[in-house]
């Protein structure tokens, strides 16, 4: 595994697995597994790590203003953010906001109205209707629906551009539906946004800002 680093982790399991997140790559084996199997198990994965690793990469560059506090994204659009200002408020080139700390309190006040009434619509067209709906501050997810209809979504997705914030708000409208992720789930997706494949797999590219604006941070 030249120019390689990875983490590995044992613990009683079966199988062989390699994860990259965040740049790191991390390997889980059984205990007691060769060391052998596992360098090769690697080997044989290397194209791959190689390409996902490229990939984190360029995303981690293209966000690298918004990860480090010098911008915030706004619809998807990257907007300069000043911290430190008297009160909250913005300009139409950027934000100004006392800290970060304020960004979840600000995008709630002036954007959450839009998830409400984006979801709200989309029920409407869907023919279905949740019977409550609430913005939370998920640490790895950007919505949920329970056996209730209670949606949930993360406030964060403000952030994301129109069309990956709709395809979560379809997404958690199917589950009024199908309470699962079975092909029976999938189905119901594809009918009201034939893209979610490729608006999914786009979406990870936005991961990292569930870690952000926390207040324990």
């Amino acid at each position: 595994m030249n120019n390689i680093e990875y983490t590995l982790m044992r613990s009683r399991r079966r199988t062989l697995t390699l994860t990259v997140s965040g740049g790191k790559v991390v390997v889980k084996a059984p205990y007691g597994m060769p060391e052998e199997s596992i360098l090769k198990f690697i080997s044989e994965k290397r194209r791959w790590l190689e390409a996902k690793l490229a990939e984190q990469k360029t995303v981690a560059e293209r966000f690298a203003c918004v990860r480090s506090g010098v911008s915030l994204l706004d619809a998807g659009v990257e907007k300069p953010v000043a911290y430190g200002a008297a009160k909250n408020g913005e300009t139409d080139g950027g934000f100004y906001l006392k800290n970060q700390h304020a960004v979840r309190a600000y995008f709630e006040k002036t954007r959450g109205w839009l998830l409400s009434e984006c979801l709200h619509s989309f029920a409407r067209s869907m023919g279905v209707s949740p019977s409550d709906l609430s913005l939370c501050d998920f640490k790895a997810r950007w919505g949920s629906c329970d056996a209730d209809g209670r949606i949930k979504l993360n406030w964060r997705l403000t952030m994301l551009p129109p069309e990956l914030r709709d395809y979560v708000l379809v997404h958690e409208l199917c589950h009024l539906r199908e309470l699962n992720h079975s092909a029976a789930f999938w189905k119901i997706v594809g009918l009201y946004c034939p893209a979610y494949r490729t608006l999914r797999k786009n979406l990870r590219e936005y991961s990292f800002l569930t870690q952000m604006y926390r207040k324990s941070l």
